[in-house]
């Protein structure tokens, strides 16, 4: 049970810095939804997850609040702090044996990029082709054609790292496969989808789906 929203954690972040309350839950909530609310092992929810930060203000600096010089240092820290913290439970997802980067730029608006990302990301069949190393890019793009997302079949690219598996909507050839195949193999490796349609861009962080995941599952008890 990892998605958004949040994946099934208990995530507690604690700062000795002193910071104005309503500008931390501003910058809090920006750094959960680029971070936990973007990562997805098996696409489904949990019914008890938690995100808290506490600043005690021990270390007796001026306050922090948005304008002031440090605002953007402990903006830009928290949310590495976070995305590392949900990285790390991809990484570490029931019988992952795959990292996996879906970036999709080029989409009419930011909204379509993060629909067409997380349909990628979501799906069985994508999932279990990385677990398999199957550079199966139709897959993919049949995941991005679903997701509700503005496309156009003739612009569409798709790369694996950086081997060009689509152009304009059609398969690269040659060796791509081959070529493509060997980036699968990899533990870690991204996956680009550009739409050419727009300036919206999103990534998003998911993980194989493998036999220990089910048999995981299948073993669970209440």
């Amino acid at each position: 049970m990892i998605m958004p929203n949040m994946a099934t954690m208990l995530a507690f972040i604690v700062t000795d810095a002193a910071v104005e309350q309503s500008w931390l839950k501003k910058v809090f909530s920006e750094a959960n939804d680029a971070s936990f609310n973007i990562i997805s092992v098996d696409g489904d929810t949990s019914t008890n997850d938690t995100s808290l930060i506490l600043a005690n203000g021990m270390a007796g600096n001026p306050t922090i609040r948005e304008g002031t010089g440090d605002a953007e240092t402990f903006r830009s820290q928290l949310q590495a702090v976070l995305l590392s913290l949900a990285q790390q439970i991809v990484r570490d997802g029931e019988g992952a044996t795959k990292f996996v980067e879906i970036s999709i730029k080029g989409a009419q608006s930011v909204a379509d990029a993060k629909k067409a990302a997380m349909a990628v990301a979501n799906s069985s069949l994508v999932k279990t082709a990385f677990f398999g190393q199957d550079a199966n890019w139709g897959r993919i793009l049949a995941a991005v054609g679903y997701s509700g997302a503005e496309v156009d079949a003739d612009r569409i690219e798709l790369f694996f790292d950086d081997v060009q598996m689509v152009r304009n909507g059609v398969f690269t050839g040659g060796n791509a496969e081959e070529r493509g195949s060997e980036v699968l193999k990899r533990k870690e490796f991204a996956v680009t989808v550009d739409l050419k349609l727009g300036q919206g861009e999103a990534t998003v962080y998911t993980s194989d789906l493998s036999y220990e995941y089910v048999k995981i599952n299948a073993d669970y008890r209440t």
